[in-house]
């Protein structure tokens, strides 16, 4: 999952939803309060099947405000808030809870007719979850759209690690002959521990890792982070059916497959590949306009089957 995040990344984390507050401030973005618990109406609407927004591993709806706000759809768009961001409330502990937690709050506000969801991150794996759950209660799911989402490393086809890997091994040695003797030592071992945390979070177990630092601006949002992220580890696909599409940015850090279908080609029998600027917390912040357009495309498609 797209959980950990380089100090530069981390900045910008804070920067999106920095960005959303002021959004929301101007007007621009207007999150609202379904009277469906759990749910938070991001654009009224009245035309089509609802747009379901499931946030990334710390919940926050703020950081996809301008997202969602970019969206030019008829439909209403809604946010699904996940559990254990109210007081006294415990947040769910396997993606199963997630989902049904979810499908729950969707067919409240919607009780009949198709849904459309849209998962960022780690949330794309609990659409992808609701959907497969949904369709085989018979409800219409005619679209889910993946932001960035990818499932446990240790999911990931053989073939997929030797690609990173090999690429990798290339660059760093490409780096270590540019730099001076004194400086290769260190180099070496960092990348030695990066190579190792890799291996270890693709499931061989051959570090210890350090204990994950839970994204949020409270201790509720940082508490299910983790949740989220433990239960997004613990979490294995099961095949799906259905239309997908998978919104990839056009920066793809140096651990993570060039082509998506390489990761999830073996869980998913009908699915596109759309590409957008930015990277994984851009797509949210200053590029939101242009992933929000390539989203509505898809959306719009999929209304007129």
């Amino acid at each position: 999952m797209n959980t950990h995040f380089a100090p530069a990344d981390t900045a910008q984390l804070f920067r999106s939803v920095r960005a959303a507050r002021a959004w929301v401030q101007a007007g621009i973005a207007k999150p609202d309060r379904s009277p469906v618990a759990g749910c938070v109406t991001m654009k009224p609407g009245a035309g089509g099947p609802p747009v379901f927004m499931i946030p990334g591993a710390a919940g926050s709806i703020l950081q996809i405000a301008p997202l969602a706000s970019a969206l030019t759809v008829p439909a209403p768009v809604y946010a699904v808030k996940p559990r254990g961001l109210e007081p006294d409330e415990a947040p769910c502990d396997t993606l199963a809870e997630m989902a049904e937690h979810a499908i729950g709050v969707m067919t409240t506000v919607q009780p009949q007719g198709p849904l459309l969801l849209i998962g960022y991150s780690a949330g794309g794996l609990v659409a992808l979850e609701a959907a497969r759950r949904l369709e085989a209660a018979g409800r219409e799911v005619p679209l889910v759209v993946l932001l960035d989402t990818y499932p446990s490393r240790a999911t990931w086809p053989f073939g997929c690690h030797v690609e990173i890997l090999v690429r990798q091994a290339f660059r760093a040695l490409g780096t270590l002959r540019r730099l001076p003797l004194r400086e290769v030592v260190d180099d070496a071992a960092r990348r030695l521990r990066s190579l190792l945390l890799y291996l270890t979070s693709s499931g061989f177990k051959v570090i210890t890792p350090s204990p994950l630092v839970a994204e949020g601006s409270d201790p509720r949002s940082r508490r299910v982070h983790r949740a989220t992220y433990n239960a997004g580890e613990a979490y294995r696909p099961l095949p799906y059916g259905g239309r997908v599409v998978f919104i990839q940015p056009e920066f793809v850090p140096n651990l993570e497959p060039r082509e998506p279908r390489r990761v999830w080609g073996q869980f998913l029998s009908d699915l596109t590949i759309r590409r957008v600027p930015g990277s994984h917390l851009a797509m949210l912040d200053e590029c939101a306009a242009s992933a929000a357009a390539e989203i509505t495309r898809c959306l719009a498609q999929a209304r007129r089957w």
